[in-house]
């Protein structure tokens, strides 16, 4: 069982398909959530969806995480904190890489790459007074150059890959941990209970990687393809309720 009690992450892209699964498995893991938006539409459906019994951990600020001037307002408000995820990111299909228009690639790129930028950016330096762990999330089949129409995309999400790696090597030296989640999941298109790798493992490995029990797992990116992907220490397909 993930143990976040007492603790405070904050969930950049909280609204989204897979960013609705990690902030319900923190909730559930006794965190206090907060999540920013830019729509205030998508935090009330969020807070709807939410179970009541944990909707008093989940502090919504309208607002983006990604703008610079807007970041330092959203972080004080949000209090200090101990971990956070950043799940960013919209698709932008292309049957053919070549003949799409550069325009598109860089929606990609924005969408992606410059998202997470953005978001480590204001989130990284915030986290460093208690040392908490930070997840890059990366898919959902974006990184698939196989899938149909992804190119853009997986143009994009390597990039992004590439700067995890990055930060992982230019703050190895600080507090706060850093690791990538990619993801292979096809969520929010009716079929979640599908995947072998469903939504409710992906949060509940992310709670694991952002809790006190996750301390060790630091500048990995963890590829979750399959169910034995997710065994890791003391995780063990614990996010399940079937196992």
């Amino acid at each position: 069982m993930i143990d976040l009690r007492g603790k405070r992450v904050l969930v950049a892209g909280g609204t989204g398909t897979v960013g609705r699964y990690l902030v319900k498995a923190q909730l559930a893991a006794g965190a206090s959530v907060v999540v920013p938006s830019r729509q205030q539409a998508k935090l009330d459906a969020l807070a709807a969806g939410v179970d009541p019994a944990h909707r008093g951990r989940l502090f919504t600020i309208a607002g983006d995480i990604t703008d610079g001037r807007d970041a330092a307002r959203l972080l004080e408000n949000a209090e200090v904190l101990d971990g956070a995820v950043a799940s960013l990111g919209g698709f932008i299909g292309a049957p053919s890489v070549l003949a799409a228009p550069r325009a598109d690639l860089e929606r990609a790129m924005a969408s992606y790459t410059f998202a997470h930028f953005s978001a480590a950016q204001a989130l990284l330096p915030a986290l460093e007074e208690r040392g908490g762990g930070y997840v890059m999330i990366n898919g959902s089949l974006a990184f698939d150059p196989d899938f149909p129409g992804t190119g853009l995309v997986s143009i994009a999400t390597a990039a992004q890959t590439m700067m995890a790696r990055v930060l992982m090597k230019e703050r190895a030296g600080l507090r706060t941990r850093i690791n990538e989640v990619v993801i292979y999941s096809s969520l929010g298109r009716g079929n979640d209970e599908a995947n072998e790798v469903k939504g409710t493992d992906i949060g509940g490995f992310v709670s694991y990687l952002v809790s006190d029990a996750g301390v060790a797992v630091k500048g990995q990116i963890i590829h979750l393809r399959t169910r034995r992907d997710l065994e890791w220490d003391e995780f063990h397909f614990a996010s399940s309720p079937e196992r």
